[in-house]
């Protein structure tokens, strides 16, 4: 969950930081260097690496207090092979939000001004709050299940059910990843579209309508 929310917050931070250089006028010049596609992608990668950063510095600091105050062996618990799915999780889970926000940050001229639209678009990574008492109270159950193959509650339900779960479902698991996977290529080449025109649009915040006219195109 720590790692998670830590990649989400960065995520976050590519929304920010393309509103910001469209606002003070630096993507310009960033463009006169390298490509829109290139920028984008050296945003979504830039920003991931500073999220694990981070995240090795709060474990750094907090796991010695974590060994001391803990009643249980929590490095014996935590360093699984399991582990590695439910990073995996979270990465692809990164992938897909920050693709979705680095697009939608440059269609905003000015992030204090951003309509509703952006606005819900910033809540997505926090859906699977909404579904927390079901998927707590059945890990098995309908909901649990359906959330686990919606892209933008997947890697959230994913990682509550299998925290939860002694026997792994893993037919469930690999359709999950194969769902995101193809989820994060497919919003990839979507925030392309949109980061390439929206970035270089001034004056005023894109509207639903603008941004599903640069898709078509």
């Amino acid at each position: 969950g720590i790692i998670l929310f830590s990649i989400i917050i960065s995520g976050m931070m590519i929304f920010q930081s393309a509103s910001q250089e469209k606002k003070d006028k630096i993507a310009e010049i960033i463009l006169s260097s390298v490509t829109p596609t290139e920028l984008m992608q050296g945003k979504i990668i830039g920003y991931f690496m500073l999220g694990l950063i981070q995240l090795i510095a709060w474990f750094v600091v907090a796991a010695p207090v974590i060994l001391w105050k803990a009643n249980f062996p929590i490095l014996e618990y935590l360093f699984v092979p399991e582990l590695l799915i439910l990073l995996l999780f979270a990465i692809l889970g990164y992938l897909l939000f920050a693709s979705i926000f680095v697009g939608i940050g440059a269609t905003i001229e000015d992030i204090s001004t951003s309509g509703n639209f952006q606005g819900i678009v910033m809540m997505l990574p926090f859906l699977p709050l909404i579904f927390l008492g079901p998927i707590l109270s059945d890990p098995q159950g309908i909901i649990a299940k359906v959330g686990s193959y919606v892209p933008f509650t997947s890697p959230g339900v994913m990682l509550i059910r299998l925290s939860m779960l002694d026997d792994w479902p893993w037919i469930e698991i690999i359709i999950s990843i194969a769902i995101l996977i193809i989820s994060i290529w497919v919003f990839m080449k979507l925030a392309g579209k949109i980061f390439q025109t929206g970035i270089l649009m001034y004056g005023k915040n894109a509207t639903p309508k603008e941004i599903w006219r640069w898709l078509r195109a």
